[in-house]
């Protein structure tokens, strides 16, 4: 996957920053959506896009998802409970 072009040499710097952002997002959802990813490759449009909306139903009213969102609103970082 490509999520972004960078010029030459800079490649591990972005990869440094991008993993950066992805340490601070809940554990959970992460281990979730690295999961999605992985089974894109095996499963066709219609099966992969069921598995994904099932995952998402179950992250909607985790712990983490309650935790991410008054965060938010508090304007704090979050405490992820992997729950």
């Amino acid at each position: 996957l490509v999520q972004e072009v960078v010029p030459t040499g800079q490649a591990l710097e972005k990869a440094l920053e991008l993993a950066a952002k992805v340490e601070g997002q809940s554990p959970t959802s992460v281990r979730i959506c690295k999961a999605l990813t992985m089974s894109s490759r095996e499963r066709p449009l219609n099966s992969g896009m069921k598995f994904e909306r099932d995952a998402f139903m179950d992250l909607w009213g985790s712990q983490d998802q309650k935790e991410g969102v008054a965060a938010f609103v508090e304007k704090r970082k979050p405490e992820w409970k992997n729950g």
